[in-house]
């Protein structure tokens, strides 16, 4: 009978290991602070939208289906940063005939998913971060013309989304 608390032992080093995001059986998604009240508008200052390559003046607000945040402007892309109503998990499910790809991810150990959709031959990236109840947008459109570099959409918007996600509450904190 000693088996038993060393198969538990086993059983608990293993999930230790082990990280799920949640799936379609109800499983919980790990503890994430409540990101429903972050205004991804202001989250960036307006030093760090310079540096990430677009206008602070540029700032026009967006509101979509369930999204709500701003874009700005660049030479060499479109920004936008939004809060969706609609969680992390519920991307999984969605009929995704537009998407070239779809994948989940982390930033900076925070769950996300990113994908990608095809727009007159250039590629726009979102990548997504579990906030919650809601789910955090960073949008990277490339600018077409002759005048544009080449711009991988998707590392930029990992690259911005890990700027904003240092700022976002954190579980039990």
């Amino acid at each position: 009978m000693t088996s038993c608390p060393a198969l538990v032992v086993a059983v608990g080093m293993l999930s230790v290991g082990c990280t799920v995001i949640g799936d379609a059986t109800g499983t919980a998604p790990p503890a994430v602070a409540d990101a429903s009240r972050v205004d991804m508008c202001t989250v960036l200052t307006a030093a760090e939208l310079t540096r990430t390559g677009v206008s602070p003046s540029s700032r026009e607000p967006v509101e979509q289906g369930s999204s709500v945040g701003c874009e700005w402007v660049g030479d060499q892309f479109i920004l936008s940063l939004e809060r969706d109503r609609a969680r992390l998990v519920s991307y999984r499910t969605r009929q995704r005939p537009a998407f070239i790809a779809f994948a989940e991810n982390t930033v900076n150990g925070r769950a996300g998913v990113t994908f990608r959709v095809d727009r007159d031959g250039v590629t726009d990236c979102e990548q997504l971060m579990d906030g919650g109840p809601v789910s955090l947008v960073v949008g990277v459109s490339p600018q077409l013309g002759p005048d544009h570099r080449p711009l991988d959409s998707c590392a930029e918007a990992l690259r911005i989304a890990q700027l904003i996600e240092r700022r976002l509450p954190k579980a039990g904190g």
